[in-house]
């Protein structure tokens, strides 16, 4: 999928490899957000935000993710919001609240922050279409690397192990 989404194999293989290595910083499973993953590239992509600015995203969302423990499908959940804000083009509350704000705790407050605003001003924004994803992007992706944190859970530690059992049976 990824090959035909980039026009390349050998870009797909670098998206892999990003995967991988987000996965694994994260203490994510590979296998449960490679279909969310191929989504958000294609919506990315499709949106014109650039690759390194969606893979910054997708790392940053992942580590975050693992940061804060969250399951498999809280980040599926997540990733499906931000490949549906690429879709569209502009933040809405509902991808914003009630999708995003449900998978990734703080989610609006965080959004806010990126952008340099009130959680207020960012509800006003974003109802008057104002906030767009190229906007959006880089203001989530810059709050979520302030959470920092290691990921050294026993979640993530068994997630790492699958990893390291799913890659060598694809190979």
């Amino acid at each position: 999928g990824l090959g035909q989404i980039l026009g390349s194999t050998s870009a797909a293989s670098a998206q892999i490899a990003l995967l991988r290595k987000a996965a694994n910083e994260g203490g994510v499973a590979i296998g449960d957000i490679s279909n969310a993953f191929v989504k958000f590239n294609a919506s990315a992509k499709a949106s014109g935000i650039p690759l390194k600015q969606a893979n910054d995203l997708f790392s940053s969302l992942t580590r975050a993710a693992g940061t804060l423990g969250l399951s498999s499908e809280k980040t599926n959940q997540a990733l499906e919001a931000l490949s549906q804000i690429a879709g569209k083009g502009v933040v809405s509350m509902e991808e914003l609240r009630q999708q995003l704000g449900d998978a990734l705790p703080g989610a609006t407050a965080l959004a806010a922050k990126g952008l340099g605003v009130t959680q207020a001003e960012l509800f006003k924004l974003v109802t008057a279409g104002k906030i767009t994803a190229a906007e959006f992007f880089p203001a989530m992706t810059s709050a979520l690397k302030e959470m920092g944190g290691e990921v050294n859970t026993t979640g993530a530690a068994w997630a790492r192990l699958g990893n390291v059992v799913t890659v060598g049976f694809q190979a």
